[in-house]
């Protein structure tokens, strides 16, 4: 996602000359001849002074009217998105007059400063495009620009610096994952629930299209007959459920994992994207300091979410469980869990909400595999039995766990939580 944000009182690109080395030794030339001219009178002399320094005076009139046409503009093509670790390509355009200037150089910061050698234009056209690949190996947000273009006159004696200020904001987005395995989907019942999504309610809600394994006695015949495509009646109780997906942001001990916390954020990404494919309501929920949440909604939603997740940080002080249960007024009917730090308390909040109804998946992420590599022997075992036992202490409150670990990372989620661990060690 980019967004230009200067202002409009800032984007009046500013203007530096410089002679080049050309135009240097031309006035250089000019003064020493006319230095000459003044002690032996000469009038050959002068007249060749006055042509060398009328030269730059030229190159400053030409120079001024080609750089006065100089346009610079950055953009995506609609609907690209910058992935941490992928790779978008934004489109530059340059535009100069069709007089007045020969070369033209532009050094962007995309978002380091890059030197960009831009083709020549076509015959009747002042606008020369560059597409140039971008790459951010971590989520965030940054800036490009601003940019500077750097011109030379025809005659070469001069050269023009104009700096366009306005930049353009990038938001990149975390690294998602496909997760065809994962238990929740949109028209089956969902993996901890009480009920079925599918049960038949008594107040007609609104028509959608068939599905695999819907009840063939709600097809809508009359849509068919006039479409031509199957539509079923959905109910009041068949709604789709609303799910929060809550990743575990705080902040335990001095130093944090970095490779933990983007694969928890990753994560919770991962969950958002599938919900947002199943066309289930979601919303998203930080554990960080701030307490950061997102409205239910579908797809504006899920951008929203998105881009929330590219800027948090591991600095909350609650516990996970704390967040939830604060929350729990407005987790929806389902609610997917990314854990990373120890909390004795998450077993009995996952056991509170479910005898509240909620469905409860909890993505549990093997912090020991981050801080202890497979094979490096140390305390790994005892953590390793550590974080079993919590898993177990889930499992029997009602919760269905995935594991992430490390190397494997999220890749490791659809494939359930035995995969998941093979996955950690390899």
């Amino acid at each position: 996602m980019l967004r230009r944000t200067a202002r409009d009182g800032e984007t009046r690109p500013r203007l530096a000359v410089r002679p080049t080395s050309a135009g240097w030794q031309v006035l250089a030339a000019g003064a020493v001849v006319f230095f000459v001219a003044r002690l032996i009178g000469t009038t050959q002399f002068h007249q060749l002074a006055y042509a060398l320094l009328a030269l730059p005076i030229a190159s400053f009139v030409l120079g001024m009217a080609g750089s006065r046409g100089v346009r610079y503009v950055r953009s995506v093509p609609p609907g690209t998105h910058l992935t941490a670790g992928g790779t978008s390509a934004v489109a530059l355009e340059l535009t100069r007059p069709r007089f007045g200037a020969s070369k033209a150089g532009v050094v962007d910061r995309l978002p380091e400063p890059r030197a960009l050698a831009f083709p020549s234009p076509k015959v009747n056209l002042r606008t020369a495009r560059l597409e140039v690949p971008l790459s951010f190996p971590r989520r965030g947000v940054y800036e490009l620009g601003p940019a500077e273009i750097r011109i030379s006159d025809p005659i070469g004696l001069l050269g023009f610096s104009r700096t366009f200020p306005e930049k353009t904001e990038v938001v990149v987005y975390p690294k998602t994952y496909p997760l065809p395995g994962f238990p929740l989907r949109g028209g089956d019942m969902e993996a901890g629930s009480r009920g079925s999504r599918g049960q038949r309610g008594d107040e007609f809600a609104s028509l959608r299209e068939y599905r695999r394994g819907d009840d063939r006695r709600h097809i809508h015949w009359k849509s068919v007959a006039r479409t031509g495509e199957l539509f079923v009646k959905e109910f009041s109780l068949e709604a789709p459920r609303r799910h929060t997906v809550v990743v575990d942001l705080r902040r335990e001990g001095i130093r944090v994992n970095e490779d933990e916390v983007e694969d928890a954020v990753s994560s919770a990404a991962s969950v958002l994207r599938h919900l947002a494919k199943e066309r289930l309501p979601l919303r998203l929920l930080c554990a960080n300091a701030a307490v950061d949440a997102t409205p239910f909604g579908d797809d504006a939603a899920y951008r929203q979410a998105m881009r929330l997740l590219a800027q948090v940080r591991a600095d909350g002080a609650s516990s996970l469980s704390e967040v939830v249960l604060e929350g729990r007024g407005a987790l929806g009917e389902g609610l997917v869990i990314v854990s990373r730090t120890r909390d004795a308390g998450l077993p009995a909040a996952v056991r509170s909400l479910r005898d509240a109804g909620l469905s409860v998946i909890v993505v549990a992420l093997a912090s020991y595999s981050y801080r202890t590599p497979p094979g490096t022997g140390g305390n790994a075992p005892g953590r390793e039995e550590e974080f079993a036992r919590s898993v177990r202490l889930l499992e029997a409150s009602g919760a269905t766990v995935r594991v992430v670990a490390g190397p494997a990372g999220v890749a490791g989620l659809s494939g359930g939580r035995e995969a998941a661990r093979m996955g950690g060690h390899g």
